[in-house]
Parts: C-alpha cells; structure tokens; sequence
C-alpha cells in the first residue's frame, strides 16, 4: 500500500510513480516491501528485475520504472521499465513501405543490411497477480508505458519502440501483435548457464 496523497501521472483510475522519486519521499526499505509483494506469476525475471535492479538502474539512469497504482485500493498492480537503447533491424524484416519509413532517420549499412536507429525499450513490462481482481488489465499497463514513451518523443523525437520476449510464448506474441507491435528477429543470451532465445518485436511511433 502507498501512503496518500499520491503525487505523479493520473490516468483515468491509476497513478503512475517513479520508484526513485518514492524512494525518495519514503525510503528505500518502503519501495523494498512493494517489489516484495510483486507476484508476476508468469515471468519471475519480472519480479526479480524490480526486487533487486530497478530502484538501482533508475538512480544510475540506465533505465526509469514506474510503478502503477490502483487509486481505490492504492495497490501496485503493475509496472514498467523504460529505456532508449541503440537497436539493429534486419531489412529483411521490414516491408518496402517500412524501409521508406525508418530511411528518414536511419542509414543502412549495406555491409551488414541492417538498419541501426535509437530507439525506446520497453526493458519490464508486468502485472501484479497479487493485486487479485484489483488488477490492471495488460492493455490498459502498455498504454500507460506508451503514453510515457509518447511523452518522450514529444520532446526529443524518435520514431521507433521495441521490446523482447520469451521464444515460444505464443499468447504473449499474440498479445503484442494485437497492440501493434511486429516481429523483427531474435537474440540469444546465456541465463544460468543455458542458451535463451528472445523475440525482438518493434512499433513505428506516430
């Protein structure tokens, strides 16, 4: 729970708060028992990310989270983690129409055929199951993170947002295909000394 008043973004029945600026006003041990109660279910590098590196990355401005209050209940029923990060995309992957689109800010290396632009980075993205009914629909989470990306383009530009994915999570592809986002390629990483592959899916901003 969150002490009121509750500063930060309203939108419509959430409050939107950056972990730095609760820690901030309320201590680092109070942002510590919110992110000890966060319960994605589904994805534990979620809960393990806002445990133990996004108050860390946001005070060394390698990335921002914020977390999303409920009003009513004040619950943190969800987050995000922000970040603009250099991002390499196949022209193969992308139609002629979307080449036209990313050449107005981005030069194609004709040795490697990929384009290379900055771009936002959804880095976290997930719901609090401990919130029960309260809460937020995945939906209504991403608008908020795209409101903030939006925010950013508004001032200083950009055109391009991307995020990754688990390979295989077909539901969750799904669901990101629904909000607009396309499949661009993948990358591999070594996670407990096993080879993990990730889904790299990207949006044009308008």
């Amino acid at each position: 729970m969150v002490p009121t008043p509750m500063k930060g973004s309203h939108v419509n029945a959430y409050t939107v708060r950056k972990v730095s600026e609760l820690a901030a006003e309320y201590g680092d041990e109070f942002v510590g028992r919110i992110a000890g109660a966060f319960t994605c279910r589904f994805n534990e590098e979620v809960d393990d990310f806002l445990r133990r590196s996004a108050l860390d990355f946001s005070r060394r401005k390698v990335s921002v989270t914020e977390l999303v209050f409920e009003n009513a209940s004040q619950w943190c029923v969800g987050y995000f983690t922000l970040a603009v990060k250099p991002l390499q995309i196949p022209a193969s992957a992308l139609s002629s129409t979307q080449r036209k689109r990313i050449e107005r800010f981005s030069k194609l290396d004709a040795g490697s055929d990929v384009y290379t632009v900055a771009a936002y980075l959804i880095a976290q993205f997930g719901k609090n199951y401990a919130a029960g009914q309260n809460a937020i629909a995945g939906k209504e989470l991403l608008a908020l993170a795209m409101n903030h990306v939006r925010r950013a383009q508004d001032e200083v530009g950009g055109q391009v947002v991307f995020l990754e994915m688990e390979h295989g999570n077909t539901k969750l592809g799904a669901f990101y295909s629904q909000c607009g986002f396309s499949a661009f390629g993948h990358r591999i990483t070594i996670e407990n000394g096993k080879p993990v592959t990730y889904d790299q899916l990207f949006l044009f901003l308008k």
